[in-house]
């Protein structure tokens, strides 16, 4: 009878490490977060990832931006993952409570009084993010005022590009053919672009944009350019 026990709790404590085994290497992998709710409103950041380390490290980003690092842990018995960032803001909210659904994962917790879920799908290369697709030399094509198309009156020379750098830095080349440069800004949870002058007395503009490998198109959000659209194409050079 005693051996019999032995066995029954050997193996039920097998089963217990298995299950923990199992359940953290479902944490393990590269994650894209496909959907943030918090409370009734999508809060989704811009091809927002992180990539959990069967070594007790993870690395997050946006893009192609690895923009945190840190170690985490898994509390199986109560399904809970605590990440603790090395450089950052700490964590202030505590651990996130793990499910799973098919191939996704989901992370809930509370934040400041409101409920916050996270949507993880599994992928295996680096998400693109809108600032990733704008680098680059943009001629202009097209530009709109009220739905209307202004560009021979705007650029009738052909002489207006857009010159957006790795570093942060645009070069505005204007109709005049006159070098203007200045800062740009990506918002982290919509696709919008902020153009910040250099240059005093210039205001700053914003844009929604539409990117990709091709083409660029620009819908004016700010006082100053408001209902004004801008059609660019990709050159590779000037």
């Amino acid at each position: 009878m005693k051996k019999e026990l032995n066995f029954i709790t050997l193996c039920m404590l097998l089963l217990l490490s298995f299950r923990t085994y199992a359940q953290k290497e479902e944490v393990i992998g590269f994650w894209a977060v496909e959907k943030v709710m918090v409370g009734e409103e999508s809060m989704t950041p811009v091809a927002k990832w992180f990539r959990i380390n069967s070594d007790g490290s993870y690395q997050a980003g946006n893009g192609w931006l690895q923009n945190g690092q840190g170690s985490w842990q898994y509390d199986a018995e109560n399904n809970l993952y605590s990440p603790k960032v090395d450089l950052d803001v700490a964590n202030e909210f505590g651990s996130f409570r793990v499910s799973f659904e098919k191939e996704k994962m989901f992370w809930e917790r509370t934040e400041e009084g409101m409920p916050v879920k996270v949507t993880l799908v599994p992928i295996e290369t680096l998400p693109m993010s809108p600032a990733d697709y704008l680098e680059g030399i943009w001629d202009l094509v097209d530009i709109t005022e009220n739905e209307q198309s202004i560009l021979a009156a705007f650029d009738g020379n052909n002489k207006h590009k857009l010159f957006i750098r790795w570093d942060r830095i645009y070069i505005n080349f204007n109709p005049e053919g006159k070098r203007l440069t200045g800062y740009w800004h990506i918002h982290g949870h919509r696709p919008e672009i902020t153009l910040l002058p250099h240059q005093e007395g210039v205001e700053a503009e914003s844009w929604e944009i539409e990117v990709n490998e091709k083409e660029l198109l620009m819908s004016g959000i700010s006082d100053s350019n408001r209902n004004i659209k801008r059609k660019y194409v990709r050159r590779n050079t000037f």
